[in-house]
Protein backbone atom coordinates (compact mmCIF):
# COMPACT_ATOMS: atom_id res chain seq x y z
CA UNK A 1 0.00 0.00 0.00
CA UNK A 2 1.22 3.15 -0.91
CA UNK A 3 2.02 6.19 1.36
CA UNK A 4 0.05 9.03 1.76
CA UNK A 5 1.51 12.42 2.38
CA UNK A 6 -0.01 12.49 5.53
CA UNK A 7 1.91 9.75 5.84
CA UNK A 8 5.06 10.69 4.37
CA UNK A 9 5.17 14.22 6.81
CA UNK A 10 4.51 11.73 9.81
CA UNK A 11 7.29 9.57 9.36
CA UNK A 12 9.82 12.27 9.07
CA UNK A 13 8.68 14.50 11.61
CA UNK A 14 10.84 12.62 15.01
CA UNK A 15 13.68 12.61 13.28
CA UNK A 16 13.14 16.38 12.21
CA UNK A 17 12.81 16.49 15.98
CA UNK A 18 16.13 15.16 16.81
CA UNK A 19 17.83 17.68 13.75
CA UNK A 20 16.52 20.30 15.93
CA UNK A 21 17.64 19.34 19.20
CA UNK A 22 20.74 18.72 17.72
CA UNK A 23 22.12 21.96 17.14
CA UNK A 24 19.59 23.53 19.86
CA UNK A 25 22.13 21.57 22.54
CA UNK A 26 20.48 23.18 25.44
CA UNK A 27 23.00 21.61 27.62
CA UNK A 28 26.37 22.81 26.39
CA UNK A 29 24.15 26.70 26.55
CA UNK A 30 26.26 29.31 28.66
CA UNK A 31 23.43 31.47 29.53
CA UNK A 32 22.37 28.57 32.19
CA UNK A 33 25.71 29.39 33.95
CA UNK A 34 24.91 32.62 34.47
CA UNK A 35 21.15 33.04 34.51
CA UNK A 36 18.57 31.15 37.48
CA UNK A 37 16.45 29.78 34.71
CA UNK A 38 12.92 29.03 35.54
CA UNK A 39 9.41 27.85 33.84
CA UNK A 40 6.18 30.19 34.47
CA UNK A 41 3.51 29.81 32.33
CA UNK A 42 1.25 32.78 33.53
CA UNK A 43 1.18 35.97 31.47
CA UNK A 44 3.62 37.97 33.41
CA UNK A 45 6.69 36.99 36.15
CA UNK A 46 7.14 39.72 38.81
CA UNK A 47 9.36 39.89 40.98
CA UNK A 48 8.96 42.53 44.35
CA UNK A 49 12.47 43.62 45.21
CA UNK A 50 11.25 43.79 49.47
CA UNK A 51 14.12 44.52 51.78
CA UNK A 52 14.88 41.99 54.05
CA UNK A 53 15.16 42.54 57.97
CA UNK A 54 17.86 44.48 59.27
CA UNK A 55 19.99 43.48 62.10
CA UNK A 56 18.76 42.26 65.47
CA UNK A 57 18.48 44.86 68.54
CA UNK A 58 18.74 44.50 72.07
CA UNK A 59 15.41 42.76 74.13
CA UNK A 60 14.79 44.03 77.68
CA UNK A 61 12.77 41.58 79.94
CA UNK A 62 8.98 42.00 80.02
CA UNK A 63 8.80 44.38 77.14
CA UNK A 64 7.44 43.98 73.71
CA UNK A 65 9.06 45.48 70.72
CA UNK A 66 11.54 44.18 67.81
CA UNK A 67 9.21 44.79 64.70
CA UNK A 68 10.54 46.05 61.61
CA UNK A 69 8.98 46.42 58.33
CA UNK A 70 10.49 45.80 54.91
CA UNK A 71 11.03 48.66 52.51
CA UNK A 72 9.99 47.61 49.25
CA UNK A 73 12.17 48.04 46.46
CA UNK A 74 12.46 48.23 42.73
CA UNK A 75 9.69 45.65 41.24
CA UNK A 76 10.99 44.13 38.23
CA UNK A 77 8.75 41.95 35.74
CA UNK A 78 9.59 39.97 33.42
CA UNK A 79 7.11 40.00 30.03
CA UNK A 80 7.99 36.87 27.83
CA UNK A 81 7.56 37.08 24.13
CA UNK A 82 7.05 34.92 21.12
CA UNK A 83 10.36 33.73 19.29
CA UNK A 84 9.97 31.22 15.92
CA UNK A 85 11.11 30.54 12.75
CA UNK A 86 9.11 28.27 10.22
CA UNK A 87 10.08 26.34 6.63
CA UNK A 88 8.24 24.98 4.32
CA UNK A 89 8.39 22.46 1.23
CA UNK A 90 5.95 22.23 -1.61
CA UNK A 91 3.95 19.04 -2.41
CA UNK A 92 5.33 19.17 -6.20
CA UNK A 93 9.05 19.03 -4.26
CA UNK A 94 8.06 15.83 -2.35
CA UNK A 95 5.59 14.65 -5.84
CA UNK A 96 9.33 15.15 -8.10
CA UNK A 97 11.95 14.00 -5.18
CA UNK A 98 10.85 10.96 -2.74
CA UNK A 99 13.80 12.53 -0.51
CA UNK A 100 12.71 15.84 -0.55
CA UNK A 101 11.61 16.04 2.94
CA UNK A 102 14.63 14.29 4.69
CA UNK A 103 16.89 16.51 2.09
CA UNK A 104 15.52 19.28 4.64
CA UNK A 105 18.24 18.42 7.24
CA UNK A 106 20.39 20.98 7.10
CA UNK A 107 17.32 23.62 7.07
CA UNK A 108 16.13 21.98 10.49
CA UNK A 109 19.42 22.14 12.00
CA UNK A 110 19.92 25.69 11.10
CA UNK A 111 16.51 26.80 12.67
CA UNK A 112 17.57 24.70 15.90
CA UNK A 113 21.04 26.86 15.92
CA UNK A 114 19.16 29.81 15.13
CA UNK A 115 17.00 29.00 18.83
CA UNK A 116 20.09 28.62 20.64
CA UNK A 117 21.75 31.91 18.80
CA UNK A 118 18.42 33.87 20.36
CA UNK A 119 18.46 32.95 23.77
CA UNK A 120 22.29 32.66 23.95
CA UNK A 121 22.88 36.53 22.48
CA UNK A 122 19.74 38.22 24.00
CA UNK A 123 21.20 36.87 27.50
CA UNK A 124 25.20 37.74 26.66
CA UNK A 125 23.59 41.16 25.85
CA UNK A 126 21.82 41.75 29.00
CA UNK A 127 24.95 42.06 30.32
CA UNK A 128 27.45 43.91 28.09
CA UNK A 129 24.16 46.62 28.08
CA UNK A 130 24.37 46.57 31.72
CA UNK A 131 27.05 49.40 30.95
CA UNK A 132 24.51 51.73 29.23
CA UNK A 133 21.23 49.90 29.97
CA UNK A 134 18.92 51.05 33.49
CA UNK A 135 18.58 48.17 35.82
CA UNK A 136 15.12 48.16 37.98
CA UNK A 137 16.38 51.26 40.03
CA UNK A 138 16.69 53.40 37.30
CA UNK A 139 20.39 53.44 37.67
CA UNK A 140 22.85 51.66 34.88
CA UNK A 141 23.47 47.66 35.84
CA UNK A 142 26.84 48.41 36.44
CA UNK A 143 27.00 51.67 37.65
CA UNK A 144 28.51 53.63 40.50
CA UNK A 145 25.38 55.03 42.73
CA UNK A 146 22.76 52.82 42.93
CA UNK A 147 20.73 53.76 45.83
CA UNK A 148 20.65 51.71 48.92
CA UNK A 149 16.92 51.07 48.83
CA UNK A 150 13.65 53.60 47.30
CA UNK A 151 13.42 55.59 50.81
CA UNK A 152 17.38 55.59 51.37
CA UNK A 153 18.45 56.99 48.09
CA UNK A 154 21.30 59.19 49.80
CA UNK A 155 23.28 56.25 50.07
CA UNK A 156 25.14 54.51 47.16
CA UNK A 157 26.53 51.67 46.47
CA UNK A 158 29.13 50.91 43.24
CA UNK A 159 29.46 47.90 41.27
CA UNK A 160 30.93 49.50 38.58
CA UNK A 161 34.93 47.89 38.29
CA UNK A 162 37.82 49.56 36.77
CA UNK A 163 40.46 48.76 34.48
CA UNK A 164 41.17 45.79 32.19
CA UNK A 165 41.37 42.28 34.01
CA UNK A 166 44.55 41.76 35.50
CA UNK A 167 45.79 40.53 38.56
CA UNK A 168 45.72 43.83 40.35
CA UNK A 169 42.48 44.79 39.16
CA UNK A 170 41.11 41.52 40.55
CA UNK A 171 42.42 42.33 43.66
CA UNK A 172 41.00 45.98 44.07
CA UNK A 173 37.70 44.64 42.90
CA UNK A 174 37.53 42.03 45.54
CA UNK A 175 37.98 45.07 48.01
CA UNK A 176 34.97 47.20 45.74
CA UNK A 177 33.09 44.04 46.53
CA UNK A 178 33.41 44.09 50.21
CA UNK A 179 32.92 48.04 50.16
CA UNK A 180 29.77 47.86 48.61
CA UNK A 181 28.08 44.28 48.65
CA UNK A 182 25.00 45.25 51.08
CA UNK A 183 21.85 44.26 51.00
CA UNK A 184 18.71 46.85 50.63
CA UNK A 185 18.71 47.60 54.73
CA UNK A 186 22.64 47.47 55.00
CA UNK A 187 23.30 44.71 55.92
CA UNK A 188 27.02 42.76 54.62
CA UNK A 189 25.95 40.12 51.49
CA UNK A 190 28.36 37.34 52.01
CA UNK A 191 29.87 36.54 48.11
CA UNK A 192 29.47 33.32 46.53
CA UNK A 193 32.49 31.06 47.37
CA UNK A 194 33.08 30.90 43.85
CA UNK A 195 31.73 33.74 41.87
CA UNK A 196 31.36 33.57 38.20
CA UNK A 197 34.35 35.45 35.90
CA UNK A 198 32.32 36.18 32.67
CA UNK A 199 34.49 36.80 29.66
CA UNK A 200 34.81 37.19 26.04
CA UNK A 201 37.05 34.41 23.88
CA UNK A 202 40.00 37.36 23.78
CA UNK A 203 40.47 37.59 27.17
CA UNK A 204 41.02 33.53 27.53
CA UNK A 205 44.82 34.07 27.81
CA UNK A 206 44.95 36.58 30.89
CA UNK A 207 42.32 35.01 32.40
CA UNK A 208 43.67 31.86 32.36
CA UNK A 209 47.16 33.46 33.59
CA UNK A 210 45.87 35.11 36.02
CA UNK A 211 43.32 32.49 37.57
CA UNK A 212 45.58 29.53 37.03
CA UNK A 213 47.83 27.40 39.86
CA UNK A 214 50.67 28.26 38.52
CA UNK A 215 49.93 32.04 37.46
CA UNK A 216 53.26 33.83 38.18
CA UNK A 217 55.30 31.24 36.65
CA UNK A 218 57.02 32.00 33.13
CA UNK A 219 60.00 29.81 31.16
CA UNK A 220 63.07 30.90 31.98
CA UNK A 221 62.31 32.73 34.86
CA UNK A 222 62.74 32.49 38.63
CA UNK A 223 58.82 33.46 39.75
CA UNK A 224 57.26 30.81 41.82
CA UNK A 225 54.90 32.79 44.04
CA UNK A 226 51.72 31.19 44.82
CA UNK A 227 48.62 32.29 43.19
CA UNK A 228 45.85 32.63 45.83
CA UNK A 229 43.15 33.29 43.53
CA UNK A 230 43.30 29.80 42.43
CA UNK A 231 40.41 27.98 42.85
CA UNK A 232 38.45 30.88 44.09
CA UNK A 233 36.56 31.83 40.76
CA UNK A 234 35.02 30.19 37.97
CA UNK A 235 35.86 30.81 34.70
CA UNK A 236 33.73 31.14 31.45
CA UNK A 237 34.44 31.73 28.69
CA UNK A 238 31.52 33.25 26.47
CA UNK A 239 31.38 33.72 22.85
CA UNK A 240 28.36 36.25 22.72
CA UNK A 241 30.03 38.75 24.91
CA UNK A 242 32.54 39.48 22.37
CA UNK A 243 32.41 42.46 19.64
CA UNK A 244 31.70 40.19 17.35
CA UNK A 245 28.65 39.96 18.66
CA UNK A 246 27.71 43.51 19.66
CA UNK A 247 29.61 43.21 22.85
CA UNK A 248 33.27 44.05 24.38
CA UNK A 249 36.20 41.78 23.98
CA UNK A 250 37.74 43.78 27.09
CA UNK A 251 34.88 43.65 29.43
CA UNK A 252 34.49 41.37 32.08
CA UNK A 253 32.15 39.92 34.63
CA UNK A 254 31.91 38.96 38.24
CA UNK A 255 28.65 37.21 38.76
CA UNK A 256 26.78 36.35 41.84
CA UNK A 257 24.69 33.33 40.64
CA UNK A 258 23.22 32.59 43.68
CA UNK A 259 21.40 35.56 44.54
CA UNK A 260 19.05 34.43 41.68
CA UNK A 261 18.88 38.43 40.17
CA UNK A 262 19.71 36.92 37.04
CA UNK A 263 16.63 35.44 35.16
CA UNK A 264 15.62 33.49 32.13
CA UNK A 265 11.33 33.35 32.46
CA UNK A 266 10.14 30.52 30.30
CA UNK A 267 6.68 30.08 29.05
CA UNK A 268 7.12 28.11 26.93
CA UNK A 269 10.21 25.84 25.98
CA UNK A 270 11.80 25.60 22.41
CA UNK A 271 9.67 22.94 20.76
CA UNK A 272 9.37 21.86 17.13
CA UNK A 273 6.27 20.67 15.35
CA UNK A 274 5.01 19.89 11.65
CA UNK A 275 1.78 20.44 9.81
CA UNK A 276 0.32 19.83 6.17
CA UNK A 277 -1.58 23.06 4.42
CA UNK A 278 -3.79 21.19 1.88
CA UNK A 279 -4.71 24.62 0.70
CA UNK A 280 -1.24 26.05 -0.18
CA UNK A 281 -0.20 22.25 -0.86
CA UNK A 282 2.62 22.84 1.60
CA UNK A 283 4.68 20.84 4.42
CA UNK A 284 4.81 23.27 7.21
CA UNK A 285 7.93 22.85 10.24
CA UNK A 286 8.23 25.00 13.21
CA UNK A 287 10.60 26.00 15.80
CA UNK A 288 8.49 28.17 18.41
CA UNK A 289 10.08 29.77 22.29
CA UNK A 290 8.53 32.52 24.78
CA UNK A 291 10.88 33.76 26.64
CA UNK A 292 12.11 36.73 28.45
CA UNK A 293 14.97 37.83 30.45
CA UNK A 294 16.83 40.19 32.75
CA UNK A 295 18.51 41.43 35.76
CA UNK A 296 15.92 41.80 38.83
CA UNK A 297 18.29 44.04 40.70
CA UNK A 298 21.86 45.63 40.41
CA UNK A 299 23.05 42.98 43.53
CA UNK A 300 23.46 40.11 40.62
CA UNK A 301 27.20 41.34 40.75
CA UNK A 302 30.05 43.54 39.35
CA UNK A 303 31.71 44.45 35.80
CA UNK A 304 34.32 46.49 34.67
CA UNK A 305 34.57 47.76 30.48
CA UNK A 306 38.03 46.81 30.79
CA UNK A 307 38.81 49.74 29.55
Amino acid sequence: MALTRAQVAELYTPIYDEFFLSTYKESTQKHPMFYDVIDDVTKEHRVDDLSALGEWVDANEGEGGGYETPILGYAKTYTPSKRWKKLATSFESVDQDEYALLKKEDDVKAMGRGGRASIEKNSAAHLYNGFTTAAPDGQYLFDTDHPKNSSETGTTYDNLLSGAFSHDNLELAETQIMNNYFDPKGIPIEPDEDPIIGYAPALRGPVARVLSDRAMERPGTANRDINRFYGTYTPIEWRYLASVHGGSNTAWYIIFKSMGMLKVVWQARPSFSSWIDEEDEVYNHKGRMIYDLGASNWRCGFASTGL
